[in-house]
This record gives C-alpha cells, sequence and structure tokens, in this order.
C-alpha cells in the first residue's frame, strides 16, 4: 500500500513534459478563436472543388494490360 502513496506522491511532483512540435502545434490550435475560422474556410474550398470539378456520365478510360 505504501507504494502505492508514493508512486501518487511522485506523479504529482514531476515536471510536465514537453510536448514537442506536434504537441506545441495542436496545443495552439485548441486554444486559438483561428482555428475554427480555418476550419470553415477548408471546408468551403472543398465543396468548391467539388462543385467545381467536371464530371462525366460515361468516361472513356483507357486501362493499361
Amino acid at each position: 500500500m505504501t507504494d502505492h502513496n508514493n508512486q501518487s506522491e511522485n506523479l504529482k511532483t514531476e515536471a510536465p513534459k514537453s510536448l514537442g512540435i506536434a504537441g506545441g502545434m495542436a496545443k495552439m490550435f485548441i486554444t486559438s478563436p483561428l482555428a475554427l475560422l480555418l476550419l470553415f474556410a477548408f471546408l468551403a474550398l472543398g465543396l468548391l472543388g467539388m462543385q467545381m470539378t467536371p464530371r462525366q456520365e460515361d468516361p472513356q478510360i483507357s486501362v493499361p494490360m
């Protein structure tokens, strides 16, 4: 039982570890209001791209054998 108590006390006193590049970027996007604006901008660009992409009902595709 004392080992469990010592481990929990050690976890409380440890300094937080570095998040690295990916963790720092994730933290920035979570806390930034700009992330929501970027989300909507990319969504709009995706929808615009879908609308502008030409489509054919019966495309002529040559398949190499």
